[in-house]
């Protein structure tokens, strides 16, 4: 039935809740979990308006990334320490719900798994937050945990 589930991760404690539901469905229909973290861009104007001044500025776009990297390798090493071995990662820069849409189209993803709450400001919870556009706008179902 869900042959391809994708769980979209930001860092946060919730989120990495949701991979032991993902991998009780992986287990039940021997599915491929992707996982998914996205980082939003920043220009170097934000970059540089920063109140901490480091020795050596890193570019703000590299941080995050390899942040997300980070969230993505944890994430996929919880899965295979519940057994699941079919298991991907990946990480994408731009708005969240929309490289989730877009990821779950273009790979036919069968199911999203996506935390209800994550890291994101009071402004996600007063104007819809990335579930509430992804369980809105997805063209599969979506699990929100």
């Amino acid at each position: 039935m869900f042959h391809n589930i994708l769980v979209p991760l930001d860092g946060s404690e919730n989120a990495y809740r949701t991979l032991t539901y993902a991998a009780n469905l992986a287990r039940q229909f021997d599915s491929q979990v992707t996982v998914l973290s996205v980082f939003r861009h920043h220009s170097h104007i934000e970059s540089s308006i920063s109140m901490v001044r480091p020795r050596e500025p890193e570019h703000l776009d590299d941080v995050l990334s390899a942040y997300a990297k980070e969230v993505v390798s944890q994430g996929k090493t919880m899965l295979q320490e519940q057994g699941i071995q079919k298991v991907k990662g990946f990480i994408k820069m731009g708005s969240a719900s929309k490289k989730i849409l877009e990821f779950a189209k273009k790979h036919d993803i069968d199911l999203i798994i996506i935390s209800s709450t994550g890291q994101g400001d009071l402004t996600g919870y007063l104007l819809g937050g990335v579930s509430h556009k992804v369980t809105g706008l997805a063209k599969c179902p979506v699990m929100v945990i």
